[in-house]
Protein backbone atom coordinates (compact mmCIF):
# COMPACT_ATOMS: atom_id res chain seq x y z
CA UNK A 1 0.00 0.00 0.00
CA UNK A 2 3.05 3.01 1.20
CA UNK A 3 4.60 1.82 -2.66
CA UNK A 4 1.08 2.51 -4.20
CA UNK A 5 0.58 5.82 -2.14
CA UNK A 6 3.76 6.51 -3.04
CA UNK A 7 3.36 6.58 -6.98
CA UNK A 8 -0.03 8.49 -6.83
CA UNK A 9 -0.10 12.00 -7.56
CA UNK A 10 -1.90 15.40 -5.62
CA UNK A 11 -4.58 16.76 -6.08
CA UNK A 12 -3.02 20.04 -7.76
CA UNK A 13 -1.51 17.48 -10.25
CA UNK A 14 -5.05 15.29 -10.87
CA UNK A 15 -6.41 19.00 -11.88
CA UNK A 16 -3.40 20.07 -13.46
CA UNK A 17 -3.65 16.95 -15.86
CA UNK A 18 -7.19 17.21 -16.54
CA UNK A 19 -8.60 18.35 -19.79
CA UNK A 20 -9.42 22.21 -19.72
CA UNK A 21 -13.17 22.03 -19.01
CA UNK A 22 -12.87 19.10 -16.23
CA UNK A 23 -10.44 20.75 -14.30
CA UNK A 24 -12.76 23.99 -14.47
CA UNK A 25 -15.40 21.53 -12.92
CA UNK A 26 -13.43 20.02 -10.54
CA UNK A 27 -12.18 23.07 -8.83
CA UNK A 28 -15.57 24.51 -8.87
CA UNK A 29 -16.74 21.10 -6.72
CA UNK A 30 -13.52 21.90 -4.41
CA UNK A 31 -14.26 25.48 -4.03
CA UNK A 32 -17.83 24.97 -2.88
CA UNK A 33 -16.98 22.26 -0.53
CA UNK A 34 -17.20 23.76 2.63
CA UNK A 35 -17.22 21.85 6.10
CA UNK A 36 -19.44 23.04 9.33
CA UNK A 37 -17.54 23.67 12.61
CA UNK A 38 -19.12 20.18 13.60
CA UNK A 39 -17.51 18.09 11.22
CA UNK A 40 -14.26 20.04 11.27
CA UNK A 41 -14.03 19.15 15.05
CA UNK A 42 -14.36 15.44 14.13
CA UNK A 43 -11.49 15.44 11.92
CA UNK A 44 -8.90 17.73 14.05
CA UNK A 45 -6.98 14.27 15.83
CA UNK A 46 -3.56 14.07 15.19
CA UNK A 47 -3.39 11.28 14.01
CA UNK A 48 -1.51 10.71 10.29
CA UNK A 49 -4.45 9.57 7.83
CA UNK A 50 -2.87 8.80 4.24
CA UNK A 51 -5.64 8.49 1.49
CA UNK A 52 -5.28 6.52 -1.52
CA UNK A 53 -8.07 7.08 -4.71
CA UNK A 54 -8.27 5.42 -7.29
CA UNK A 55 -9.52 7.83 -10.08
CA UNK A 56 -9.80 9.06 -13.57
CA UNK A 57 -10.53 12.93 -13.94
CA UNK A 58 -13.02 12.00 -16.99
CA UNK A 59 -15.58 10.29 -14.89
CA UNK A 60 -18.20 12.11 -13.55
CA UNK A 61 -18.47 10.32 -10.47
CA UNK A 62 -14.45 11.43 -9.97
CA UNK A 63 -15.29 14.76 -10.80
CA UNK A 64 -17.62 14.72 -7.33
CA UNK A 65 -15.97 13.00 -4.96
CA UNK A 66 -11.84 13.86 -5.83
CA UNK A 67 -12.70 17.38 -4.98
CA UNK A 68 -14.79 16.62 -1.59
CA UNK A 69 -12.06 13.95 -0.46
CA UNK A 70 -9.34 16.98 -1.31
CA UNK A 71 -11.34 19.60 0.09
CA UNK A 72 -11.65 17.60 3.71
CA UNK A 73 -8.05 16.26 3.65
CA UNK A 74 -7.35 19.90 3.25
CA UNK A 75 -8.70 20.78 7.19
CA UNK A 76 -6.05 18.54 9.15
CA UNK A 77 -2.61 18.44 7.76
CA UNK A 78 -2.07 15.02 8.93
CA UNK A 79 -4.16 13.98 6.14
CA UNK A 80 -2.02 13.28 2.97
CA UNK A 81 -4.11 12.37 -0.56
CA UNK A 82 -2.87 10.64 -3.39
CA UNK A 83 -4.43 10.03 -6.38
CA UNK A 84 -3.69 6.85 -9.10
CA UNK A 85 -5.79 6.33 -12.11
CA UNK A 86 -7.46 3.20 -12.01
CA UNK A 87 -6.11 1.90 -15.84
CA UNK A 88 -2.92 0.04 -15.03
CA UNK A 89 -3.92 -0.24 -11.27
CA UNK A 90 -7.27 -2.50 -11.56
CA UNK A 91 -5.31 -5.66 -10.17
CA UNK A 92 -4.40 -3.33 -6.74
CA UNK A 93 -8.32 -2.47 -7.43
CA UNK A 94 -9.33 -6.21 -6.68
CA UNK A 95 -10.21 -6.39 -2.72
CA UNK A 96 -12.17 -3.33 -3.66
CA UNK A 97 -14.21 -4.85 -6.36
CA UNK A 98 -17.93 -4.50 -7.05
CA UNK A 99 -19.93 -6.58 -8.66
CA UNK A 100 -16.33 -8.12 -9.97
CA UNK A 101 -15.88 -4.65 -11.24
CA UNK A 102 -13.44 -2.19 -10.44
CA UNK A 103 -15.30 1.44 -9.49
CA UNK A 104 -13.98 4.46 -9.58
CA UNK A 105 -13.65 7.38 -7.41
CA UNK A 106 -12.53 4.32 -4.72
CA UNK A 107 -10.59 6.05 -1.64
CA UNK A 108 -8.48 3.54 0.42
CA UNK A 109 -7.67 5.13 4.11
CA UNK A 110 -4.68 4.02 5.62
CA UNK A 111 -3.13 4.87 8.70
CA UNK A 112 0.89 5.90 9.05
CA UNK A 113 1.39 1.89 9.08
CA UNK A 114 -0.19 2.09 6.18
CA UNK A 115 -2.46 -0.30 7.72
CA UNK A 116 -6.43 0.06 5.97
CA UNK A 117 -8.99 1.82 8.79
CA UNK A 118 -11.51 2.01 5.43
CA UNK A 119 -12.67 2.41 2.35
CA UNK A 120 -15.14 4.62 0.03
CA UNK A 121 -16.32 3.32 -3.21
CA UNK A 122 -18.07 5.38 -6.02
CA UNK A 123 -21.19 7.00 -4.48
CA UNK A 124 -22.70 7.95 -1.44
CA UNK A 125 -25.37 5.44 0.06
CA UNK A 126 -28.31 7.19 -0.97
CA UNK A 127 -27.32 7.75 -4.12
CA UNK A 128 -26.55 4.22 -4.37
CA UNK A 129 -30.15 3.93 -3.30
CA UNK A 130 -31.92 6.04 -5.58
CA UNK A 131 -30.13 4.52 -8.42
CA UNK A 132 -31.21 1.08 -7.41
CA UNK A 133 -34.95 2.36 -7.06
CA UNK A 134 -35.18 3.54 -10.52
CA UNK A 135 -35.69 7.35 -9.19
CA UNK A 136 -34.65 9.31 -12.12
CA UNK A 137 -33.55 12.67 -10.97
CA UNK A 138 -30.79 11.42 -8.87
CA UNK A 139 -27.91 11.82 -11.30
CA UNK A 140 -28.83 15.64 -12.08
CA UNK A 141 -29.54 16.11 -8.19
CA UNK A 142 -26.18 14.29 -6.93
CA UNK A 143 -24.03 16.34 -10.09
CA UNK A 144 -25.50 19.02 -9.01
CA UNK A 145 -24.42 18.94 -5.29
CA UNK A 146 -27.39 17.96 -3.70
CA UNK A 147 -25.83 14.97 -1.64
CA UNK A 148 -22.61 16.51 -0.91
CA UNK A 149 -23.69 16.52 2.28
CA UNK A 150 -23.92 13.03 2.73
CA UNK A 151 -20.65 12.54 0.97
CA UNK A 152 -18.73 14.50 3.36
CA UNK A 153 -20.38 12.91 6.47
CA UNK A 154 -19.70 9.46 4.92
CA UNK A 155 -15.96 10.12 4.69
CA UNK A 156 -15.53 11.97 7.60
CA UNK A 157 -16.94 8.62 9.54
CA UNK A 158 -14.56 6.69 8.42
CA UNK A 159 -11.56 8.46 9.40
CA UNK A 160 -12.87 9.68 12.31
CA UNK A 161 -13.04 5.94 13.56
Amino acid sequence: MKELFEKGITFEEFVKESEEDIAKRIKERYEKTVLDEELIEKIKFKDEINILAFAESWCPDSQVNVPIVAKIASYNKNFKLRILKREGNEEHMKPYYIDGKAKIPTFVFVNKDFKEIGHWIERPEIVKELAKSGEEEWKRDYLKGKYDKNIIEEIINILSR
